[in-house]
């Protein structure tokens, strides 16, 4: 049914969608406060690191992750140019098909996902913040009728009501959405359920207003990221501090919906999108949430209900294999960000923790330190998951690459990482990744009644620590 979520439901999710980044600016204040930890000035390496090499990206791309999954160590996949993780809902997988009742409306729960790819884009000045960005999500198991894959996301999170279309020169355009009565494109016929999938995917078909209020006086990047539908927060990294720059975006989304442009209800109507990416001067950390209606009955689904998938991507300037030292250590100070469920089966909760990065380059080896890890937002649910960790990730393949298994508290999965950046005092100058752990389920479940966690860290030089 075109008609699958209410009106209150939308308007119940925009307002989560923001209390879960923190009133719009995408909790960064929230996530990286509470207490010094491992942040706070970082003086490792030079003063004014050099600007990024030349980008290897499409043109008109600043940074990106890359289009195409290279290998994957347990749920851990490596691209061109990043790491990644993704997870899956799963109330909908528990749910009994066709006798959902109101869990048909909404997507819950945490559990590890394989399937799918994402690829984060975006525009940014050298040394400068993100002003532009494009997530591009394929490969999901999001289906509209039932059996083929739904076509590839492509959300800019677009203010103005538009088409996006996938563009030479890297990030997509919005170009006129066609008139409602141009039944040569819009062609879905409820009947035999026939019509072009794409041609219904990928519109914006309500407006937003530009807002700027958050920005200081002469922020012309902040006004940019605005006109593109992002928040800009600006950290201190530049100016010797750890906190980086930030941009967070939501869009409430209508894919799929095969109403004409002009009768389709209220934003929303199919889901939502949100996403908010970190970085320094190289490494980049985004994380992003699709919620999705699936079988749709317009398009021969029987069982029309609500998916979510998310995820958190490392990437940005790689550092080459071959400038990765033989020799020296280099340690790196930073912070992760991602979710996590008690159960695999409650909504997910936002998690935070400082980590600390040491590489001994000799023995191609790292040693991986979490602490202070914490639920955000001043959530206390249980069981959580354990505070601190260290573990020992082992280069890999290529030579820019740390991967290995780690364990955390109960919880066990795999971590890893790229080196971004040129070598600074003799090693690279950033360092990101992501992680995966995952508790024994009491019930054998390979998706529920276990703890679970999933997200990414984002780390720059900072001087070695005293020898005691």
């Amino acid at each position: 049914m075109n008609n699958f979520m209410g009106r209150s439901a939308a308007a119940a999710l925009l307002a989560g969608i923001l209390a879960g980044c923190g009133g719009g600016s995408g909790g960064g204040s929230d996530v990286l406060a509470g207490g010094s930890g491992t942040g706070g000035t970082n003086t490792g390496g030079t003063g004014n690191p050099p600007p990024p090499a030349a980008s290897s990206c499409p043109p008109g791309v600043a940074a990106c992750s890359g289009s195409g999954e290279i290998s994957r160590t347990d749920t851990i996949k490596l691209t061109a140019s990043g790491v990644q993780t993704m997870t899956m809902s799963t109330n909908d997988l528990l749910a009994t098909p066709r006798a959902r009742g109101t869990d048909a409306t909404t997507a819950f729960g945490l559990a590890p996902n394989v399937a799918g790819l994402a690829e984060v884009r975006v525009a940014r000045d050298a040394g400068g913040p993100v002003t532009n960005l494009n997530l591009l999500l394929s490969g999901l198991g999001i289906s509209w009728d039932g059996s083929t894959e739904r076509p590839a996301i492509i959300e800019t999170f677009g203010l103005p009501r538009s088409r996006v279309t996938p563009s030479a020169q890297g990030l997509a355009t919005l170009a006129a959405l066609p008139a409602g009565t141009d039944t040569a494109f819009w062609n879905n016929n409820a009947a035999t359920f026939a019509g072009t999938q794409a041609n219904y995917a990928n519109n914006i078909y309500f407006a937003r207003a530009l807002s700027t209020a958050h920005c200081a006086s002469g922020d012309a990047d902040c006004v940019t990221a605005a006109g593109n539908g992002l928040r800009l927060t600006r950290g201190d990294w530049s100016s010797g501090g750890l906190r980086p720059d930030e941009v967070s975006a939501s869009r409430l989304h209508e894919d799929g919906a095969t109403l004409a442009p002009d009768q389709i209800p209220f934003a929303g109507f199919k889901g939502y999108r949100d996403v908010w990416n970190w970085n320094y001067r190289y490494a980049h950390l985004s994380g992003w949430v699709t919620q999705d209606t699936v079988d749709i009955v317009e398009w021969g689904g029987t069982d029309e209900h609500n998916k979510a998938r998310r995820g958190v991507v490392a990437f940005g300037d790689v550092t080459p294999p071959a400038s990765i030292p033989a020799t020296g250590s280099a340690r790196y100070t930073g912070y992760a960000r991602g979710w996590y469920s008690p159960d695999g089966r409650v909504e997910a909760f936002p998690i935070a923790a400082d980590v600390e990065i040491v590489v001994d380059f000799a023995a191609r080896s790292a040693t991986f330190s979490v602490s202070r890890l914490r639920v955000d937002e001043a959530q206390n649910p249980s069981p959580q998951l354990a505070a601190t960790s260290t573990n020992t990730l082992p280069f890999g393949t290529p030579a820019n690459v740390l991967i290995g298994a780690v364990t955390h508290g109960t919880a066990s999965g795999t971590a890893g990482a790229r080196f971004f950046g040129p070598l600074v005092d003799g090693a690279p100058a950033e360092i990101g990744g992501s992680f995966s752990v995952r508790g024994p389920s009491s019930t054998n479940s390979p998706i529920v009644d276990a703890i679970f966690g999933a997200g990414g860290f984002i780390a720059k030089r900072a001087p070695l620590a005293a020898t005691p």
